[in-house]
């Protein structure tokens, strides 16, 4: 250090004593006194300017800083003091291990710089590979070290934590599996806890945590690994890999997949373990992004579940109830935020696994409060329009899935609500200043998939799915009356939005339609709610819909819808009404004033393009049929 001009001959002087004592054991007494040393130099011997350069680039750039900490510790690898470590390995006997394990372990944990903290990892790591009878298995270096080691994984350098990743999984294969086994349990899996309030931080944590098990996992057999800690692991990795942070992502998922060859089978065998990891996440952890994350896990074991073939009754799994409460407990006290959509999202896909049934099966003790369905209701009028969306649709899925259908008045305000507030958010866009004769912006109703119409889309699905519970005979719990003036009230509902919808939702309103008429037919009910005036709309907003010049996704369904009301006896009656009452309102109506009308059978068949006629050739030719 006094001396710099005198390195290269100290060097230089070095690598001749190796080469002169390679084959003896002339060495071994000395190379627990120059390995340490040489380890300091790693940090000591760099150009004092790189650390400047790296507080500055750092602070300006995150990604640009750890660029240049990536290539400052390669050019450490390079150096003249690694190379001479290097050639020191052969001389590393038990004995001289037993001697160097406390001095690096001390300078892994106080070493000078990044550079030999990744010089200590690297070190052990050619040891443990080159030299593996000086590394006892179960001794004191190995239990020692892997502890030491375990610690350095929490470095706030990532290339620390990526040197000790590798460092740990060499000491791993030393120390027997019960060992392991505490370690992994005592330092790293329940170190999450030790950034509760820092994301950035435990971030960071989780990155290393997973190239480190990674490692592990795959350099040691299963008979290492107790099936105790490989549940542990294979529980985090399934609620991690579904994080919100890319990096985390990246890791948790290919530990995953290092773990469980398939997911299916994977969450089949460690379903239990899966459910306590992610009931801790939403009971222990204050992080609102750590919540989020685990809400999209449970959404994923849920899709999981849902596939296993012979269905067990998971409403009798003490493992999933126990994360369903968790769940529910979570939902109840945290406020509405950016992303709590995704938590009660999760609470109906669970919910809907648990007591999922068909129609027929016994319910017996599954009510709303039991399911969380009235909680779930209550978040369909709280938060921004896309949590607002994403629930509605989670709501009519479980209420779908439970039966537990609620009164088609109930299915009415639930529409109406959202309406109502869309409505609101219209009236502000449109009180806005702007300049003289610029139209407002179609923010809300009439622009495609945006968060307003999938809102309002989604409760009239499920308007329109309550009425297709109505039954002639009741023989189901789930089972509705035969409506009275309700259907009157969806299909004024649904042409209300379909004038000022966009293409996609009057898609999903013909698409509804279809869907309630033909359960209408299947069941036998009435139709005499709706009036021929009513109905006459109805069959105004279909020929609307098959002229569209817009795509072919909507002129199709909307034939399909008509041929569909031809085809049976009461609906046929009910389309000529209603082609009958346009005709007469539209006679009676002066020629300056007249509204958008139905057309006559022959006049709306004339004006289907070519191209949607010859997809549709079944239809029309039904359609043609009315008019002979």
């Amino acid at each position: 250090e006094r001396y710099k001009h005198a390195q290269p001959v100290c060097f230089e002087i070095m690598r001749e004593l190796i080469k002169g004592a390679t084959g003896t054991t002339l060495l071994e007494p000395h190379v627990q006194n120059l390995v340490p040393p040489l380890l300091v130099s790693l940090s000591m011997m760099e150009n004092d300017a790189l650390q400047y350069y790296q507080f500055h680039i750092s602070a300006a750039s995150e990604e640009k800083g750890k660029e240049l900490e990536a290539a400052r510790i390669s050019n450490s690898r390079d150096s003249e003091s690694m190379k001479l470590i290097k050639q020191l390995i052969p001389f590393i006997s038990n004995e001289v291990a037993n001697g160097l394990a406390p001095r690096t372990r001390d300078l892994l944990h106080r070493g000078v710089g990044a550079n030999t903290r990744v010089g200590v990892c690297d070190f052990w790591v050619a040891v443990c590979a080159e030299r593996p009878n000086s590394v006892e298995t179960g001794g004191a270096v190995a239990s020692s070290m892997l502890r030491s080691v375990a610690g350095a994984l929490l470095d706030p350098s990532r290339e620390v934590r990526g040197a000790a990743a590798s460092c740990f999984a060499s000491f791993a294969r030393r120390n027997p599996p019960q060992e392991l086994t505490k370690v992994v349990f005592e330092r790293l899996l329940k170190q999450d806890q030790e950034f509760r309030t820092d994301d950035v931080q435990r971030n960071s944590y989780r990155i290393s945590l997973s190239r480190a098990l990674w490692e592990v996992c795959r350099r040691c057999d299963d008979s290492m690994i107790e099936s105790e800690l490989k549940s542990a692991i294979a529980s985090k990795a399934f609620s991690l890999r579904w994080s919100s942070e890319a990096e985390v992502k990246t890791g948790w998922e290919s530990l995953w997949g290092e773990l469980c060859p398939t997911t299916a089978g994977g969450v089949q065998r460690y379903r239990s373990a899966i459910c306590a990891e992610l009931a801790d996440a939403f009971a222990e952890s204050v992080s609102r992004a750590d919540k989020v994350s685990a809400a999209k896990a449970v959404s994923g074991l849920a899709a999981q579940l849902e596939k296993v073939d012979p269905r067990p009754c998971f409403a009798e799994d003490s493992s999933i109830q126990c994360l369903l409460a968790s769940l529910k407990a979570a939902v109840q006290t945290l406020p509405t935020f950016d992303g709590s959509g995704n938590l009660v999202r999760a609470l109906a896909d669970l919910a809907a696994v648990s007591y999922r049934r068909k129609r027929g099966e016994e319910a017996a003790g599954v009510n709303e409060d039991v399911t969380g369905i009235s909680l779930i209701l209550s978040f369909c009028s709280k938060g921004p329009l896309a949590e607002r969306a994403a629930v509605a649709q989670a709501y009519l899925e479980v209420t779908a899935a439970t039966r537990l259908w609620p009164p088609l008045a109930d299915a009415e305000r639930h529409y109406k609500e959202a309406a109502l507030y869309v409505d609101q958010l219209q009236q502000e866009v449109e009180q806005e200043e702007r300049e003289p004769g610029q139209a407002p912006p179609k923010i809300h109703r009439g622009k495609g998939s945006s968060p307003a119409e999938e809102l309002l889309s989604s409760t009239l699905d499920f308007w329109a799915t309550a009425l297709q519970q109505c039954r002639r005979e009741i023989e189901d719990e789930g089972d509705l009356e035969p409506p009275e003036g309700e259907l009157a009230a969806f299909t004024g509902a649904s042409l209300a939005e379909f004038k000022t919808g966009s293409l996609t939702l009057r898609l999903s309103i013909i698409r509804l339609w279809k869907h309630v008429f033909k359960h209408f037919a299947q069941e036998q009910l009435s139709l005499q709610a709706l009036s021929d005036e009513h109905f006459g709309r109805i069959v105004w907003a279909i020929q609307d819909a098959s002229w569209d010049p817009r795509s072919e996704r909507l002129r199709r369904p909307a034939l399909e819808l008509a041929a569909s009301l031809a085809e049976d006896t009461a609906q046929k009656k009910a389309l000529l009404r209603g082609l009958h009452a346009e005709a007469a309102l539209a006679s009676a109506e002066s020629a300056g004033a007249a509204a958008a009308r139905a057309v006559p059978l022959t006049a709306w068949l004339e004006r289907i393009d070519s191209v949607t006629a010859e997809q549709c050739s079944k239809e029309v030719a039904v359609l043609r049929a009315l008019s002979d």
